[in-house]
C-alpha cells in the first residue's frame, strides 16, 4: 500500500524549489558583478588618446595629442574633417603624426606643436573639425575608435591672466648676472664694483690724506707770521 502524500511533503518540495531559485539568483548576481568588475578593470587599464587645441595668451593656438589612459597605445591614426589649415608657415601636410599616425604613445605622453594665431585666421578658415581617432591597446587585442570634436570657437574671447613662475625669476636673475658682468668688465674705466672692505679702505685713505693736509697747513702758519713781523719797519 502506497503512503499518501502529506502536506509536509509538499512544503518540503516547495522549500527546496525556493532554495534552488535563490541559489540561481545569487549565482546570476555574482556573475553580473564579476562581469562588471572585469569591464571596469578593462576600462581603467586602457589607453585613451585625444587630440585637441590649446590656447595660450588668448592668441597662440597649439595642437596637442595626449594619451590620458593608463596603458600604451599603438597604431594611433587620425582622420580630420575638414582638414586643418593654418595661416602660418606650419607644414601640417608634412607632420608625420597627422599623416602616418603614431606607432606607440606611452601613457601620459604629450606631443605638442604650434598651430596658428587667432588674429590672423579671420572668418575664412573653418573653426570646427570632426576627428576620428583609431588605435589599439598594448597587446593589439582590443581596438578603439572615438569621434572627437575640435572647436576653436570655445577659446575665442576668453580672458587670460599672466602668472609669474620660477622661469620668470630665472630670467630676471640672468639679466642681473649680465649687468654684474658688465660692471666687472668696466673696472678702472668707468663704474667700479667695490666690496664693503674696499669701500672702507678707500674712506680711510681719504681721511688720512685730509688729516695730513690739515697738519701741513698748521705747520706752515707760524713761519708765515714770523716773516711778516721781520718785514715791518722799526718805528722812527
Amino acid at each position: 500500500m502506497e503512503n499518501p502524500v502529506t502536506w509536509t511533503d509538499e512544503w518540503q518540495v516547495y522549500l527546496v524549489a525556493a532554495q534552488l531559485v535563490v541559489l540561481l539568483i545569487a549565482a546570476a548576481v555574482a556573475g553580473w558583478q564579476v562581469w562588471e568588475a572585469r569591464t571596469l578593470r578593462l576600462q581603467q587599464n586602457r589607453p585613451f588618446v585625444v587630440i585637441d587645441f590649446e590656447v595660450e595668451a588668448g592668441n597662440l593656438i597649439y595642437l596637442e595629442v595626449v594619451n590620458l589612459g593608463t596603458s600604451l597605445a599603438r597604431n594611433v591614426r587620425f582622420a580630420i574633417d575638414p582638414p586643418l589649415q593654418s595661416t602660418t608657415s606650419v607644414r601640417l601636410d608634412q607632420m608625420k603624426m597627422l599623416n602616418e599616425g603614431i606607432s606607440t604613445l606611452a601613457p601620459g605622453k604629450r606631443i605638442r606643436t604650434f598651430f596658428d594665431v587667432f588674429h590672423a585666421r579671420g572668418d575664412s578658415l573653418p573653426t570646427t573639425h570632426s576627428v576620428e581617432v583609431a588605435y589599439t591597446d598594448e597587446d593589439g587585442h582590443r581596438s578603439y575608435e572615438e569621434t572627437l570634436d575640435l572647436d576653436l570657437e570655445l577659446y575665442r574671447y576668453l580672458s587670460t591672466v599672466t602668472r609669474r613662475t620660477i622661469h620668470d625669476v630665472h630670467k630676471q636673475l640672468e639679466e642681473i648676472q649680465k649687468i654684474l658682468k658688465g660692471w666687472s668688465a668696466n673696472l678702472g674705466r668707468g663704474m667700479v664694483a667695490m666690496s664693503a672692505a674696499e669701500e672702507k679702505e678707500r674712506e680711510n685713505r681719504v681721511l688720512e690724506e685730509m688729516e695730513m693736509r690739515s697738519r701741513e697747513r698748521e705747520s706752515d702758519e707760524p713761519k708765515s707770521e714770523g716773516l711778516e713781523a721781520q718785514d715791518d719797519p722799526e718805528p722812527g
